[in-house]
This record gives C-alpha cells, sequence and structure tokens, in this order.
C-alpha cells in the first residue's frame, strides 16, 4: 500500500514548531537576526572586496562639465536629466562655466498639456469602457504625477521653446510638489466625473474641458509663477557680460539653443518574449501634448544599447536613459553594482528572476532618468573580430545634488545596465539603416496603458 502525503491549504502549527527549531538551531541565523534587526540592511552587508575595488575613473567624459543639478522632492528627473543633456551645447556655444535650463518652465506646461491630455483620454475611453473598468480606473489613478518620458520633453519643447533659469527659477511647489499634486489630482478626478457624466457631445465635453484647463492654468500660475513671454537672456562667458534681448521661449529655442530634440529616438531594452525585438511599441493612452508625439520605442538587444551609447559618449554626447534606480544601488557611495550587497548568503536564499521575468512579475520597471557622461573602455580580444572595445563601467549624472564620493555622479557596472537600464535616447546617426527603416515605417505595437515600458511617465 502507497501511504499518500497531503499537504493542507492553511499553515499548520506543527510545520511552524519544526521551522522554527530548524531556525533556532543553526547559529548563522542567530548571528544575522542580531546584526540586521538593529541596522538598515544596506549597512549591515556590503560586500567589502567588491567595495574595494570601486572606484569613479574613467577613460571618456564627456566635457565640459557643470554643476550637479537638484530636482529636490520631485519627480521631475526625466526634465532635469533631459536639460542636462542639452546644456552641455549651451555651454560650448556660448564659453559658459555653468548653465541651467528651467526645469520648472517646462514642468509648468507639463502638467496643464498632461491635463488635458488625460480629460481627452477619458473623453475617449468613457465612449467604450464602464466608470469601475480597469482602463478608466487606471486613467483615474495616478493622473498627473511628475514623471515623464523623453518624447514628452521634445513635444514641450517644440510647442513652447526654453529659458534660461534664470528667468523662470524654482518655486516652492516646483521643488516640493506633493502639495500641487494632491490639489491638481482632486481637480482632475472631478473634472473627470463631469465630463463622463455629461450628456453632451463630444464637442459640448471639450467646450466644457476648456473651461477646466482655464482653472488649471490659473492654479499652476498660483503654485509655480506665471511663465515669461518675453525675456532678455544676461549672461557672463569665459569673455565677459554678455546680453541677449527681446527673447520669447520659442526663439530663444530655435535661435540660441543648438540642439534638435527631434533628432533623437528612445531605444529600450525589453526582453519579454512576446515583445520581440527590432520592432516599434507605444504606451495607450500615455503623453502630454495631444498634437504631439506619441511615446516612441524601438525594442533592441542590450548590447545594441550600449554600442550606440559608447558611440556617443565617445563623440562627447551625453545620453539621457531611464532605469531601475533602486535595484543593487548604494546610494550612500553613488554605486550601482549586482555584487557590492551582498543580501543573499546571509539571508540564506537566492533571487533567481531573469530581467524578462522581473518585468512580467511586476519585480523591476523603469523609475528614474539620468544621463550617462562617461565610461571606461577597455580592449577584449576576440577570436573573429580582433580587439574590441568594451565597457566595464559608466559615468552617471544624476540630480539628486552634490553628494558622495563623486559629488553626484555615480559609478555602474556594465552588468548593472545589463540587467536594470531599459531605455536610452540616441541621435539616430547612431543607427544603422535597418534600424532608422523600422522607424521610418511607423507600425508599432500598442501596449496597455498600466504596462511596465510607461512606468517613467507615472513615478514620483
Amino acid at each position: 500500500m502507497v501511504n499518500t502525503i497531503y499537504y493542507m491549504a492553511g499553515i499548520l502549527m506543527t510545520n511552524i514548531s519544526m521551522w522554527q527549531n530548524a531556525y533556532m538551531t543553526d547559529p548563522n541565523h542567530l548571528m544575522v537576526q542580531n546584526v540586521l534587526s538593529n541596522n538598515p540592511l544596506q549597512d549591515s552587508f556590503v560586500n567589502r572586496d567588491v567595495y574595494q575595488t570601486t572606484n569613479h575613473i574613467y577613460s571618456h567624459q564627456v566635457e565640459p562639465r557643470a554643476k550637479i543639478t537638484n530636482q529636490r522632492s520631485s519627480g521631475r528627473c526625466w526634465l532635469f536629466a533631459a536639460l542636462n543633456v542639452i546644456r552641455k551645447e549651451m555651454l560650448v556655444k556660448y564659453s559658459l562655466k555653468d548653465f541651467e535650463f528651467s526645469q520648472s518652465y517646462l514642468f509648468f506646461w507639463d502638467k496643464l498639456e498632461r491635463s488635458n491630455y488625460v480629460l481627452e483620454s477619458v473623453i475617449d475611453a468613457s465612449s467604450e469602457h464602464q466608470l469601475n473598468s480597469q482602463m478608466i480606473q487606471h486613467l483615474l489613478s495616478d493622473p498627473l504625477s511628475d514623471g515623464g518620458q523623453w518624447d514628452m520633453v521634445a513635444n514641450l519643447i517644440n510647442k513652447y521653446g526654453l529659458v534660461p533659469k534664470s528667468v523662470y527659477p524654482e518655486s516652492r511647489h516646483s521643488s516640493y510638489s506633493r502639495e500641487m499634486n494632491s490639489i491638481l489630482t482632486y481637480k482632475i478626478r472631478q473634472f473627470s466625473r463631469d465630463l463622463i457624466n455629461h450628456q453632451g457631445t463630444s464637442d459640448d465635453k471639450r467646450k466644457l474641458k476648456n473651461e477646466m484647463l482655464k482653472e488649471t492654468y490659473g492654479l499652476l500660475s498660483k503654485f509655480l509663477g506665471s511663465p515669461p513671454t518675453n525675456f532678455n537672456w544676461e549672461y557672463v562667458s569665459k569673455e565677459g557680460y554678455n546680453v541677449i534681448k527681446d527673447l520669447t521661449p520659442q526663439t530663444f529655442y530655435k535661435n540660441n539653443v543648438p540642439f534638435n530634440v527631434n533628432d533623437y529616438y528612445c531605444l529600450i531594452n525589453d526582453p519579454r518574449s512576446n515583445h520581440p525585438y527590432h520592432q516599434l511599441y507605444t504606451v495607450k493612452y500615455l503623453g502630454n501634448v495631444v498634437e504631439g508625439f506619441k511615446v516612441r520605442y524601438l525594442n533592441l538587444p542590450i548590447e545594441r544599447l550600449k554600442e550606440t551609447t559608447m558611440q556617443s559618449i565617445k563623440d562627447g554626447s551625453p545620453v539621457w536613459f531611464g532605469c531601475d534606480v533602486g535595484k543593487e544601488h548604494l546610494k550612500s557611495e553613488c554605486v550601482m553594482d549586482l555584487d557590492l550587497l551582498a543580501y543573499q548568503h546571509p539571508l540564506n536564499t537566492q533571487f533567481t528572476l531573469d530581467k524578462a521575468e522581473r518585468l512580467e512579475y511586476k519585480q523591476s520597471l523603469m523609475t528614474h532618468a539620468m544621463v550617462f557622461s562617461g565610461c571606461n573602455i577597455v580592449s577584449e580580444n576576440n577570436s573573429v573580430c580582433g580587439n574590441l572595445d568594451k565597457v566595464n563601467r559608466w559615468e552617471v549624472e544624476n540630480s539628486w545634488a552634490e553628494k558622495g564620493p563623486a559629488k553626484g555622479y555615480y559609478m555602474m557596472t556594465d552588468d548593472w545596465f545589463s540587467e536594470y537600464v531599459y531605455e536610452v535616447l540616441i541621435n539616430k546617426k547612431y543607427l544603422n539603416n535597418q534600424e532608422l527603416d523600422i522607424i521610418q515605417k511607423e507600425k508599432y505595437t500598442i501596449l496597455p496603458p498600466w504596462d511596465p515600458m510607461g512606468a517613467l511617465a507615472k513615478s514620483i
């Protein structure tokens, strides 16, 4: 007769007793318990051998270098990273020691445009979906977060131009946005209710929406200040004092900023099996300017993202990118390294999800945008191709103020890049003919609004 073992759905007290006995008789468990119960996890288990070999030295760094920026308590990383890329060209053109564009200026217009975009999405979605549907509930869940994507930056700059930070400085609520976002989110949900319940035509709803946006504009002006329409730009170059008069934000961008946002395209690395490489993707209901670009991605293998990023840095151009910044990251030392935090052995566990599975099981997504500002290139011998350039570590310009051993610059290992970088912004001149052909055909796979590839635009 075969004895059959049955396992209960619930937890048996006898099992708890056995687990407790096994745990208490292992002195290693008790040692880790004593350490960890009184100390932060990161401080407790830094791999000393890896830490001792960490350095912030690179064979290639983008010049000139400017002061590290500070987004403070806001989710504007995508704007800070984008403007940090663009300002490099201003530093060169005008021989500036330092310079910042106004992040608050684009922040103002993004909040207004995104309010319109969300309300348009609600009008569209409510024609097919009920209020309690996943679609409508997603649109209402976090309608006006601070996050964003590169194409949303391009939309704002194409429509509203740019201004120097000296012309439109930070306000309390651009640097600490939670209170403003709370008010704006309440209003968007209230406006959504009114639009969903309105029995008129689409034109009637848009007339009502226009009044809503007028109120939103007034709220934004109160929180952030009225954005400039005309200004003079005064600056000090290495040659001395200068002034350029009678500018508008649009003419300043077109005539004075040596950067064309339309020359750039986002490459992503999404290794999920149902998202093939060498295809275009977009995310439904993700954007800001209704008449602007949709969020556009070309999905490629991770090595292609690295190749184009390295080439851009070698040519002296920084690279905007999106990643999951909170993983394997020792913030106090400004290091992102898969081997630095030795958790698995002392915790007596294994973490076995690969990059695709982390996306599928909600363990990882894009949470932060920064800038690649350098890399350390070493030659590797290949029996077929000879010596090949390979990067073993990357320099990252962050927007969290001048902190840590490199004063705001972070070190990322190449292995960390493989696992947690999902997106890089590349000038289209670095793409090959096949990649350019795919972009020109504009055949997009539309991902649902809650897909992790849209997470950076929902983060704060």
